[in-house]
């Protein structure tokens, strides 16, 4: 016997979670934008101001969609996925002298869980026809989902200059033939990925590699 499902309740508590994880990464952000080696990282410094001015975007949209709804702000450790963000939170928070690159790993990271978490909403907002929380959704990971490609644009550039910071003889060059690379890889793997969805899979780097190698890692 299928069980009705409040559904009003289920959305409020899908926006409560996201809010405790956007302010859960409030924590590691406030604390990098205060490193002493930042302004040496301009492309890095740019891209962090985005993120926090984004992160507290989102907070006060959140907020703002619980309250006409009539729901409440979760407890900072309801879930597992808050859990997480706070393991994040305290250990970037406690490491001052973490390098620039580290610091936007994370950053890469948290994001791309809120990316899912946020992809999770939409779909439960579309699903019950709740229109403006859904465009809020897609509002907020879209926003993220440029940001998460943005750091990977702007990495090479960031690991290079650690990299000098620590004498190491590398030439300004790396940076420029990793990002063409790393370009490539998602530009490879998104056409497949929609080549799958639509007319078949078609013949990716991943693919060739899987049947190169029989211990290639799959999915």
């Amino acid at each position: 016997m299928a069980v009705m499902i409040d559904v009003q309740h289920s959305l409020q508590t899908y926006i409560s979670d996201m809010l405790a994880l956007e302010e859960h990464i409030r924590v590691p952000l406030t604390a990098q934008m205060k490193d002493e080696d930042l302004p040496n990282y301009p492309s890095a410094e740019v891209l962090l101001r985005r993120l926090t001015d984004l992160n507290y975007t989102h907070i006060q949209s959140l907020k703002a969609a619980l309250q006409a709804g009539g729901g409440h702000e979760a407890h900072a450790i309801k879930t597992a996925v808050t859990n997480i963000e706070g393991w994040f939170a305290s250990a970037i928070d406690k490491v001052r002298k973490t390098k620039i690159a580290k610091a936007l790993r994370d950053d890469y990271t948290a994001l791309s869980l809120c990316c899912v978490s946020y992809s999770m909403l939409l779909t439960t907002a579309n699903a019950y026809e709740a229109p403006e929380v859904a465009e809020l959704a897609r509002r907020h990971l879209s926003d993220y989902a440029e940001i998460i490609m943005e750091i990977g644009v702007a990495m090479p550039d960031v690991v290079l200059r650690d990299l000098q910071e620590t004498g190491a003889p590398v030439s300004d060059a790396t940076a420029e033939q990793t990002r063409m690379q790393i370009e490539t890889a998602w530009r490879i793997s998104a056409a497949a990925a929609h080549s799958g969805s639509i007319t078949g899979t078609i013949e990716s780097d991943a693919a060739i590699n899987r049947g190169a190698s029989g211990t290639y890692p799959t999915v």
